[in-house]
C-alpha cells in the first residue's frame, strides 16, 4: 500500500510539471506589404481564427503539438482602397478558395533567452488552393495564460499560382515579392490551468 501511495504521488507531481494545453486565437495582426511600379502598398487580413495544442514543463513552453490558422481572403483590406482589394480577391481566387490556411507540421528547435522563446518551425501554407511547405523563425512570449507569437516571412505570389495584380491599363504592376508580418495571441482554454 505504501508503494502504491508513493507511485500515485510521483504521478501527480509529474502531471503538475508537464501539461499539454488547448489554446484558441484571441487576437491577431496579419499584414502584407509589397511594391509596385507606382507605389508601395500594404494590406491587413482582418478576419483570422486559430487554435493549437502547446506543451509546458515547469510553466515553460517546451513544444507545440499542433497549431492551425485560418484567414479569410475576402477580409483583406489594402492601403490603396477597394480597386486594389477587388483585384487581390480576383487573383487570390476568393470565390473558389475563401480561406488561406497555415498548419504547423514541425518545431525543429525551441530555445529561451530573457523570457523570449525562439522557435524554428515548418508548416504548410495554403493560398488560392495551392499548398507549399515553408520554414519560419518565430519568437514567442508567455504572459499569464496567453502566448504571443511574432514573425515575418517573404513569399512569391507565383509560388502559389497567383499572378501579381495589374491595374489601370497596365500602368500599375505589383511586384511578385510579398512580405507577411504577423503577431498572434493564443489564450489557454484548458479548464483550471494557467501559466504564470
Amino acid at each position: 500500500m505504501k508503494k502504491l501511495i508513493i507511485f500515485f504521488a510521483i504521478m501527480a507531481a509529474g502531471l503538475s510539471l508537464f501539461a499539454q494545453d488547448e489554446f484558441k486565437l484571441s487576437k491577431s495582426t496579419v499584414s502584407m506589404a509589397g511594391t509596385s511600379t507606382l507605389h508601395d502598398w500594404t494590406a491587413d487580413v482582418t478576419k483570422v481564427s486559430g487554435n493549437g495544442q502547446l506543451t509546458f514543463a515547469n510553466n515553460a513552453l517546451t513544444g507545440i503539438k499542433s497549431l492551425n490558422i485560418t484567414m479569410s481572403t475576402n477580409s483583406i483590406k489594402s492601403s490603396k482602397g477597394s480597386t486594389m482589394d477587388n483585384n487581390m480577391y480576383k487573383e487570390l481566387k476568393a470565390k473558389n478558395f475563401p480561406n488561406m490556411t497555415y498548419t504547423l507540421t514541425k518545431v525543429t528547435s525551441i530555445t529561451q533567452k530573457a523570457g523570449v522563446y525562439y522557435l524554428e518551425t515548418e508548416g504548410k501554407l495554403t493560398i488560392a488552393g495551392t499548398t507549399n511547405t515553408i520554414t519560419m523563425s518565430v519568437t514567442g512570449k508567455v504572459n499569464g495564460n496567453e502566448v504571443t507569437f511574432k514573425g515575418t516571412k517573404k513569399l512569391k505570389m507565383t509560388d502559389y499560382k497567383v499572378e501579381p495584380p495589374v491595374m489601370f491599363l497596365g500602368t500599375l504592376k505589383t511586384d511578385n515579392n510579398v512580405t507577411i508580418t504577423f503577431e498572434t495571441t493564443f489564450v489557454n482554454t484548458t479548464s483550471g490551468l494557467t501559466k504564470k
